[in-house]
């Protein structure tokens, strides 16, 4: 896919973000708007950038979250092992990358600020991860 084609896909796939809870955007800028810009500024031009859809052959469950609430924050635009672009959700990217999802649950385990954030969504943390 292109960079307007994300855009295009993410806007219409995109669950529009609870207005009646948070604030409403400025007069000058609307949520849309917004949400393009970041898109604009963060995918490159002129390049094919593969999706989710690319890697269904890694059998991995696409986020919610990262595709439908906020993707322009949760979803990233990475380097593919052989080359190339991808904007992936982080399951797909854990999936191409597992040592740093082994990383990130080694710093969850170790780390103060890993082992406060288990502790407040409320995670076991005498509980073994399988590494």
């Amino acid at each position: 896919m292109n960079k307007a084609e994300i855009i295009a896909k993410t806007m219409k796939d995109m669950t529009p973000i609870g207005l009646q809870t948070e604030p409403p955007f400025s007069e000058e800028q609307d949520e849309e708007e917004f949400v393009i810009s970041v898109l604009q500024d963060v995918l490159p031009d002129g390049v094919d950038i593969r999706t989710c859809e690319d890697f269904k052959h890694l059998n991995v469950e696409c986020c919610e979250t990262c595709h439908s609430f906020y993707p322009h924050y949760d979803m990233s635009l990475i380097d593919l092992p052989g080359g190339g672009k991808a904007w992936v959700c982080d399951s797909v990217k854990w999936a191409l990358y597992p040592e740093k999802y082994r990383e990130l649950q080694e710093w969850s385990r170790n780390s103060p600020e890993g082992k406060l954030l288990r502790q407040i969504f409320g995670e076991n943390l005498d509980e073994k991860v399988a590494p």
